[in-house]
């Protein structure tokens, strides 16, 4: 048999079979059954492992235990649309029905029922006939929706009608809700061709009016007779055996477990008005109706949230402050403003101020010291990421006017945290950008607002949500790019990259450790020196954080590894500054030392990158010429400007100190090496106005020293940025003297002691103060 296709739905030639007691299913009416025969439900599991499709007979006579020769040879294809599982086991089944069918042969019995079927379309012939006939049923038909005693028709299926022009899709509307017997709806599905259908289904409306007025009649001699209580009783007799028909006892139970799920949930009273409003419209809203799956999917979410469920929380000052220290190494400043914000938490009970933001390079430990925050306040974690984010409904949430609407991430976050007082990570949020979807930046702007912030409105919820006792942590890489009004709510910590030192203790005391049990190596087995570890850390990478380090940690441990699983003898390795390039391969970067020996026109300067601190060479030296300045080595526009004021200032100092007229003739080259680094700032001024000096003078600037700061025409020295990094760079590089601002001694607390011992500090806050110790 050649493929039979229903609305681009192929239908294969041998389908499952669900067999119907007291029900019998049209083509393209939508109708809820329940499944939970062993066979029904096998047939039912097959259909939704494949295409969905199911071949629905109706059974001659009401047993459980049947055989292929108790169900009707004519039934209907139809559609599995949604499984609702039931807590007694059986499953709620929304079945759309395609196409007439008749069966050609059963193909099997056990585990379930499984036949070959010819699909077969009514022949329509849309002649007059037809035509007078749907007429005539459809007012009918409408003539007894409206009597009383028919409540099966219900309006909404009077107004799809009105709108309906497929006339199969009208005739089975009103044979499934007529009071028809189950043998009258099969001779109605077995007939071949509409005018018979129409025929048949004019004979049963005829019929079922005739019956009304008999009601009526009969309603009217009773009403009299009947007295107020066995009216009642009457009616809910009446009202129990329809509904225990139609299968709406098992809607009315889960009705009544949501009302009691809803009056357990702790709501506020507005939002358990409002959750109640739509149970109501749930309850009168008939189960094939497809915004009963959505309403019911409203109300779960309702019901889940946490709206009075918190975490008991026990701040202690000692234990959080064990905990950050031994989750982290080093940010001492970091940690310092954490333990102060959980103290002023622990004074008052609930803090309302700004929201912590935490800057700084990737890799630096910002997500992980949130989770240490929680750990440390006994609180659940959430991580929402928001870098890339475009669309501000992933924020506020989609409305449930929208087809799979969802609240947004925050009420997603608190849902999933299961309390109202979670730590709640907002990732990234520099990251997050906007479109014609809206922005989402600004959507954030009421969740972070500790004022506004207690009823903050989701567009799925449409009811206020309490975010006042969660604790926002947000962080970021760059500052720049979070727009004004949000970076306004938040406090920035920022983050400093990470020393060589700092790197060190991270790596002997967090990194390896983690390494050695993830790669299942016991630490005896693998000796990693100190030297070697200090070797990774400046010859093999160059960042702020250590991501890159333990990956290169974790390169050395599994080459390791390799090697003693190659060769059980061997029951120890060790792994030395010497040969750590077996295992990494040759030095991807190298650090400038101090000079060899006293140079004119050459001066060592200090850098800051945000990776750590560098020390460079500044060159300088001059040509035959009109007085021109040439600068190399892809130097900033801010630079440039230093190092012409610095070549003003040194042709003035010149002039006046060597009494000579010729200075400004010639050509004056400066260069800083590393060309292929673009550079920039303003703290090489004191070098390059040094270096020019040596080079007018012709003195020799000494090895030893180096400086930094910024120069003015004048001459002042001015406060620069970056000293710790600076000075650990140019400890690294054998540097026993170091020039700085004299407005920079404050920052001289942030310097390690080992290296204020090693290293002498000049403080300087003229140019004359900087050229009586460069010269020799």
């Amino acid at each position: 048999m050649s493929d039979f296709k229903v609305n681009n739905i192929i239908i294969p030639n041998e389908l499952p079979v669900i067999p119907l007691k007291n029900l019998v299913l049209f083509p393209k009416v939508v109708v809820p059954i329940i499944i939970q025969r062993p066979k029904s439900v096998g047939a039912l599991d097959d259909a939704l492992s494949r295409d969905r499709l199911v071949f629905f007979a109706v059974q001659k006579n009401p047993d459980d235990d049947i055989t292929a020769n108790d169900m009707y040879q004519v039934g209907t294809i139809g559609r599995i649309v949604s499984v609702f599982k039931l807590p007694d086991g059986s499953s709620k089944v929304d079945v759309e029905g395609l196409v007439r069918a008749r069966i050609s042969e059963f193909t099997a019995e056990e585990p379930f029922f499984k036949v070959n079927a010819e699909p077969f379309s009514l022949i329509i012939r849309d002649n007059l006939e037809e035509k007078a006939l749907l007429r005539r049923a459809i007012e009918q038909f409408r003539t007894i929706s409206e009597a009383r005693s028919f409540p099966t028709i219900l309006p909404e299926i009077i107004y799809m009608m009105s709108q309906l022009k497929d006339t199969e899709h009208l005739v089975s509307l009103m044979t499934v809700n007529l009071n028809l017997e189950i043998e009258n709806q099969q001779r109605i599905l077995e007939l071949e061709s509409m005018l018979d259908v129409l025929r048949q289904l004019n004979m049963y409306l005829v019929r079922e009016t005739e019956i009304l007025e008999a009601e009526k009649t009969v309603a009217k001699e009773t009403k009299k007779q009947i007295g107020k209580m066995q009216k009642e009783l009457f009616l809910r007799e009446q009202l129990k055996s329809i509904e225990k028909e139609l299968g709406v006892e098992d809607e009315r139970g889960e009705v009544e477990t949501l009302r009691s799920k809803i009056a357990a949930a702790g709501m506020p009273k507005e939002v358990e008005e409002k959750a109640m409003k739509e149970l109501n419209r749930l309850g009168k809203m008939p189960s094939f109706n497809p915004e009963s799956s959505y309403l019911r999917t409203y109300l779960d979410w309702l019901i889940d949230l946490p709206w009075s469920k918190k975490t008991k929380e026990k701040i202690d000052l000692k234990e959080a402050e064990k905990i950050l220290n031994q989750d982290h190494y080093g940010l001492q400043r970091v940690k310092e403003r954490i333990l102060e914000y959980l103290a002023v938490q622990k004074q008052v009970g609930k803090l309302k101020g700004p929201i912590l933001c935490l800057a700084g390079p990737p890799g630096t430990g910002k997500t992980s010291i949130g989770q240490s925050i929680a750990k440390a306040l006994g609180r659940k974690f959430v991580r929402v990421s928001l870098g890339g984010l475009r669309d501000e409904a992933e924020i506020r949430g989609h409305r449930r006017t929208y087809v799979g609407a969802l609240p947004g991430r925050l009420i997603q976050g608190i849902h999933n945290a299961k309390v109202k007082n979670p730590v709640f990570m907002l990732d990234e949020i520099d990251k997050v950008g906007m479109d014609f979807r809206g922005d989402p930046s600004a959507a954030l702007l009421e969740a972070l607002d500790p004022a506004q912030n207690n009823a903050f409105s989701d567009h799925y919820l449409e009811v206020p949500f309490d975010l006042s006792d969660v604790l926002f942590v947000a962080t970021a890489n760059q500052l720049d790019t979070i727009p004004p009004a949000l970076r306004d709510r938040l406090e920035i910590i920022e983050f400093p990259g990470y020393t060589e030192d700092e790197k060190f203790h991270i790596a002997k005391n967090f990194l390896l450790p983690k390494l050695y049990q993830d790669h299942g190596l016991k630490k005896r087995a693998l000796v990693l020196q100190d030297s070697a570890i200090m070797d990774v850390i400046q010859h093999h990478t160059r960042e702020a954080g250590v991501r890159e380090l333990e990956r290169q940690l974790a390169t050395i441990i599994r080459k390791v590894t390799r090697k003693l699983v190659e060769s059980p003898s061997t029951k120890q390795l060790s792994v030395s500054r010497d040969n750590v390039h077996k295992y990494l391969g040759a030095p991807r970067y190298s650090h400038q030392m101090a000079e060899k020996k006293d140079e004119i026109g050459v001066v060592t300067g200090l850098g800051w990158t945000p990776v750590g601190g560098e020390v460079f060479s500044i060159e300088v030296t001059k040509m035959p010429g009109t007085g021109r300045l040439l600068l190399t080595g892809q130097l900033g526009s801010v630079m440039r400007e230093s190092a012409q004021a610095g070549l003003s200032y040194a042709r003035a100092y010149t002039a006046k100190a060597a009494k000579r007229e010729d200075i400004g003739k010639e050509d004056i080259h400066i260069h800083v090496p590393s060309g292929a680094i673009k550079k920039d700032g303003p703290s090489a001024g004191i070098a390059m106005t040094t270096a020019l000096v040596s080079l007018l003078l012709g003195k020799a600037v000494k090895k030893e020293v180096a400086m930094t700061g910024e120069v003015t025409l004048r001459g002042k020295v001015l406060e620069i940025g970056g000293v710790k990094e600076k000075v650990l760079a140019a400890h690294r590089a054998g540097i026993k003297t170091i020039l700085l601002p004299a407005d920079n001694k404050k920052d001289m607390e942030d310097v390690p002691k080992e290296v204020k011992r090693d290293v002498k500090f000049i403080f300087v806050k003229t140019m004359d103060d900087v050229l009586k110790v460069a010269f020799r």
